[in-house]
């Protein structure tokens, strides 16, 4: 059996793509609720209760929307990462949506502590590599 040649970046790199896509998915979650209820006026005066799930199924969206159509989320066009799979190769529609789905799962950010891929990773086996043309 081969051994698996591809090599996640490191962590440090992780926790700045982090940070930038919860600073970017912060500002749509801001634009969704100014349009749902400034905007179209469908948020009641206690706010909703399913909110949430709608944030769960927006962050969700929002990690598979950009890793499906881009191979990265904003963090990772700044870092210059990619995901890939285990070839080297952009994911499956299917791999990025568990890996997408995998991120909401409680105490999942924590997972790096144990290693440099988290479990998002794992679970849909991919990787998060340095991209090595611009």
């Amino acid at each position: 059996m081969s051994q698996n040649l591809i090599k996640s970046v490191e962590n440090s790199i992780r926790f700045t793509n982090y940070l930038i896509d919860s600073v970017v998915f912060m500002f749509i979650v801001f634009l969704h609720a100014m349009i749902l209820d400034v905007g179209l006026g469908i948020v009641p005066e206690g706010g909703f209760e399913l909110f949430p799930l709608y944030l769960m199924a927006l962050y969700v969206l929002y990690y598979w929307f950009f890793e499906e159509f881009f191979q990265k989320t904003p963090g990772k066009f700044v870092t210059k990462t990619i995901v890939v799979d285990k070839n080297g190769q952009k994911p499956s529609t299917s791999k990025l949506f568990i890996r997408s789905l995998s991120r909401i799962i409680p105490l999942e950010a924590f997972s790096f502590f144990f290693s440099n891929r988290g479990w998002h990773d794992v679970i849909s086996d991919t990787y998060v590599i340095k991209l090595e043309k611009p």
